[in-house]
């Protein structure tokens, strides 16, 4: 039978957010007093409870000041989600999340789960809307963004394509205004300096003496801007993920393009030294991820692409393709297996699960290519807070001679030559970006904190690499703690792993930390590799064979696993054919019509994975040589293959 211990079946929309952000607006609206007082809405300290769409949270937005060291400013409306203990409340536990950009509160049900009892029966819990998104005057220019054909720079590139750029940039950032709303003088209102003392007004709402901080990702550089604005107001700091606040915008940027090439090149260095991978992969991983970019630098890949309705249109593979699914899936041990299959696939002549992946990294339909805005994520608002934190166009400095030094920068440090060194240059819209009014406030790198700090972090972290942790946790002084999952993801609390976990626990729970100096985790890389189905008819060598490859492609297939679960999803198999799955409230069903995962293999039939698609799967499956009806969960198969019946 096939072996559901090695085949990981993650639900659909797992990791998805889309259809979180899709219920951020709904629900009904009611003004009524609150503990800080009743103000007519639209009024400075104005109050608006509300259910939320969200799972056992009330809905609570305040009107803040627009600018916080302006009292005579307009008023904005922030709003912040909050599940009081289900025991009793011991204290408040705030998560901020990351971006910048998400929105907390469409995040929330997926984080609340992820927290223990300890936790959710004995703390009032908090996830909130930063400004700019979500319910909380939401700065969004996706049109703009999404119509930007600025070419990309590098460090080679001439004075010509360099005034070209910031031109255009220019023009990028006057329209992405434009489109929110928002006056360009008024840029500054979103740095998280003004966003952290949203924070505080809830603070002093909620009548807590203090709170205790999780942040995650660039939750950690909103964590720490309030912890220094107010430390006598913080019980706690969880940073996980950790931005160092000691460095520049461009050293980060050269960080991080080094963590994304150094995960990828120990992703398929993994693969050459795990069996299942190496058997799949034609030679050496990485020699065919270099062989692959060199292809695709002569010219794009054409290939057909299978849609839905068994037709197929032809498309072309580019290194940008090749290069985004690889960047976008290093953040986390499942998403690079998914990458090394594709690879491997690719290798292989089959480009459509690299296809998909590339897809998945523009928030594209996987069927048309349509980019579809995320409600819960703005890519506006990531430019918005990340300009105004960073005094990246210092006075008596320009957008023009600063987009030198990054570039020079990028020659000295040889970003060009890494893999994935494009990463590099994400920020350079900031460059010209409309200016605060003032340099960017960063918060000091106190040593003597009043509070205990636990820094998490993943030795394969690239969004915000390991040595800004370390940074962080060097620079504090005794009540410390640094916690190091190997081979871990960006952000490591809340997904089973006890080690981690239980370092937060023990310091939200009892208020200590559960060790002072440095906690290593043990993991992998990647997860357990899942072998992409034979090439050919003749690698059905028995019925277990089948089983596995069908239902491993069905189940492992990118367009599947980033699914929301609402309503049926069609999509074409990779060599022709279709899949439809369908989610009720107790199992997954898959329906295969001449679903080709190998060429020339079609399958047709059912099966239902319980669980909601997690757990195990029975059904009947038809192939050109062989019919069997399985059950995984007694281990039992019945009918034929290749002519012979089966006990």
């Amino acid at each position: 039978m096939p072996s559901a211990a090695r085949r990981r079946r993650p639900a659909p929309g797992r990791w998805t957010t889309a259809a979180a952000g899709a219920l951020l607006l709904a629900g009904c609206t009611s003004v009524v007093p609150g503990a800080a007082g009743y103000a007519p809405p639209g009024a400075a300290g104005h109050v608006v409870r509300e259910p939320c769409p969200r799972s056992g949270f009330e809905c609570i937005t305040l009107g803040v000041p627009a600018d916080h060291t302006d009292p005579g400013s307009p008023t904005w409306n922030v709003t912040f989600a909050l599940h009081r203990g289900t025991v009793d409340s011991r204290g408040v536990l705030v998560t901020a999340t990351g971006g910048p950009g998400s929105s907390g509160i469409a995040a929330a049900d997926d984080r609340l789960a992820g927290m223990s009892t300890a936790i959710t029966d004995h703390f009032d819990v908090v996830f909130f809307d930063q400004r700019g998104i979500g319910r909380s005057e939401p700065f969004r220019c996706d049109r703009t963004l999404g119509a930007d054909d600025t070419e990309p720079l590098d460090a080679t590139s001439t004075a010509t394509e360099r005034d070209r750029f910031a031109a255009d940039a220019t023009e990028l950032a006057r329209d992405c205004f434009a489109e929110a709303g928002v006056d360009p003088a008024d840029a500054g209102r979103y740095a998280t300096s003004q966003a952290v003392e949203d924070l505080e007004s809830f603070r002093d709402w909620l009548d807590a003496d203090q709170l205790v901080l999780y942040g995650e990702s660039y939750g950690t550089q909103f964590a720490q801007t309030y912890a220094a604005a107010h430390p006598d107001r913080v019980a706690a700091l969880v940073l996980d993920g950790v931005v160092d606040l000691g460095i520049d915008d461009q050293t980060f940027a050269a960080e991080t393009a080094q963590a994304y090439s150094d995960v990828l090149a120990a992703t398929l260095t993994g693969c050459d030294a795990d069996d299942a991978c190496a058997a799949d992969a034609p030679g050496s991983a990485l020699d065919a991820y270099d062989a692959l970019a060199a292809e695709l630098a002569g010219g794009p890949r054409s290939y057909d692409f299978p849609l839905e309705d068994g037709t197929t249109e032809e498309r072309e593979l580019t290194l940008d393709d090749l290069r985004s699914a690889a960047s976008w899936s290093m953040s986390d041990p499942w998403s690079r297996e998914q990458f090394q299959q594709a690879l491997n696939s690719a290798g292989n002549d089959d480009a459509v699960p690299l296809d998909r992946l590339a897809d998945a990294s523009y928030g594209a339909d996987p069927q048309t290519g349509e980019v579809v805005d995320d409600p819960a994520f703005s890519s506006g608002l990531y430019y918005a807070v990340q300009c105004a934190d960073y005094d990246v166009v210092p006075a008596g400095s320009t957008g023009r001679a600063q987009l030198d030094r990054w570039l020079d920068g990028a020659r000295t440090a040889g970003i060009d030559q890494a893999r994935l060194g494009d990463i590099y240059y994400q920020d350079l819209p900031c460059l010209f970006w409309p200016g605060t009014g003032a340099p960017a406030l960063r918060p000091g790198t106190a040593a003597a904190l009043p509070y205990p700090l636990l820094a998490l972090t993943a030795d394969t972290d690239p969004n915000t690499p390991t040595q800004q942790a370390q940074r962080v946790f060097s620079r504090a002084v005794g009540n410390a703690q640094l916690v190091v999952a190997q081979g871990g993801p960006h952000v490591v609390y809340g997904r089973g792993d006890t080690c981690v976990d239980g370092a937060v626990e023990t310091l939200v729970t009892p208020g200590q930390l559960a060790a002072t100096g440095v906690t290593t985790c043990p993991g992998t890389v990647a997860g357990v590799y899942v072998p992409n189905p034979p090439t050919d008819a003749a690698g059905y060598t028995d019925p277990v064979d089948v089983l596995d490859a069908t239902i491993d492609a069905s189940l492992g297939n990118v367009a599947y696993t980033w699914w929301d679960g609402s309503g049926e999803l069609a999509i074409g198999c990779d060599a022709g054919g279709t899949v439809r799955y369908e989610l009720d409230d107790d199992a997954m069903h898959v329906a295969l019509e001449r679903c080709e995962w190998t060429p020339d293999v079609p399958v047709d039939g059912s099966f239902t994975v319980a669980d909601s698609g997690a757990g195990d799967a029975d059904g009947s499956l038809e192939l050109p040589f062989a019919e069997l009806t399985f059950d995984e969960g007694s281990g039992e198969i019945s009918g034929t293959f290749r002519g012979q019946p089966l006990d």
